[in-house]
């Protein structure tokens, strides 16, 4: 099947560019396609993805033909002041 893969602020995915159409497999989860494209399972967790706008703290959810992945990378730090 084929989803939209894009993300913000600075990735480096194995074989797919911010915005590419990319084949996955039927029924894949959104952990299976981060570390498709190269993100370690100890690295997901730092991410929040976002499936057709929507955000999807559960990576085990599973992808539909046609869905829009979109990663976020969490920021932190700073102190209020």
């Amino acid at each position: 099947m084929k989803i939209k893969l894009s993300y913000t602020g600075y990735l480096k995915l194995v074989g797919a560019r911010n915005g590419d159409i990319v084949e996955v497999p039927e029924g894949a989860s959104i952990s299976d396609v981060m570390t498709q494209f190269g993100i370690p399972a100890h690295q997901q967790r730092h991410l929040i993805p976002f499936v057709n706008g929507d955000e999807q703290r559960k990576l085990n959810t599973s992808l539909n033909d046609g869905d829009e992945l979109t990663l976020v990378i969490q920021i932190g730090g700073g102190s209020a002041g």
